[in-house]
């Protein structure tokens, strides 16, 4: 089995990450753009995704891959390695936050200090890949209206952009709140009129356990070629 991308090296690009202008407050990112090549991992981290496919392999260790390139900036060793949860969620050194993210062409990581948020998470996805028939599932019946009311192209742009910022709301909130409800158990709504940068709210959370930080999140999204990337913020308490 290949690799997800296959042939030439990514080019690491950090620092200059679309996902920085997603961020009211400085964060350090990392990103691979284009056909990918398996990178290395630290020994522990290899250890932890021992039995898994060449595919998931190579994806997990390009997210490694940017997650350490994003956190030199907060000096840590390179040679610390980024376990896992056991929900397969990253463990971030004490005093960082961060996300991980990786779609088809496409890997990212971003990490900032703990004092400037309780918790982020980013999601990338190549837009128009959330199919009609997987609507249902994913958005609940005021999301669903929203979307048949566009026309397709414009629905499968949005529907894209909600699922994203659906995953990276998920992240954000998880080492809080150990919540990983159904996608239509959430309900966002867009802020702003569509285009290339956008907010959105959330309208509907039917899952108490994440109430209390539904008013101190943030959500943002940004179009950038075939790629929708989203962000979302819990703040800290005032």
């Amino acid at each position: 089995m290949q690799p997800p991308f296959a042939a030439a090296p990514p080019q690491p690009i950090r620092g200059e990450s679309p996902f920085q202008a997603l961020f009211e407050f400085p964060v350090s990112a990392c990103e691979l753009r284009g056909p990918d090549v398996p990178r290395g991992l630290l020994p522990a981290e290899g250890d932890s995704i021992r039995g898994a496919v060449p595919a998931r392999v190579a994806e997990f260790a390009a997210g490694r891959h940017c997650a350490h390139q994003a956190m030199q900036a907060f000096g840590v060793a390179a040679d610390l390695p980024l376990l896992r949860g056991p929900h397969r969620e990253p463990l971030w050194p004490p005093g960082l936050v961060g996300s991980i993210t990786h779609t088809a062409g496409y890997c990212a990581a971003v990490v900032a200090p703990a004092a400037a948020c309780a918790g982020l998470g980013i999601d990338a996805e190549q837009c128009g890949q959330v199919g009609v028939e997987l609507w249902p599932m994913l958005f609940d019946t005021e999301e669903l209206a929203q979307l048949r009311s566009m026309p397709p192209l414009a629905g499968q742009t949005m529907a894209t952009v909600l699922f994203s910022a659906k995953e990276a709301f998920f992240k954000s909130h998880f080492r809080l709140s150990g919540a990983m409800p159904e996608f239509n158990h959430i309900g966002l709504h867009p802020v702003d009129p569509p285009g290339a940068f956008g907010r959105l709210t959330l309208a509907r959370v039917g899952d108490a356990r994440l109430a209390a930080w539904a008013p101190r999140t943030t959500l943002r999204y940004a179009l950038h070629g075939t790629l929708v990337l989203a962000s979302s913020v819990v703040h800290h308490a005032p």
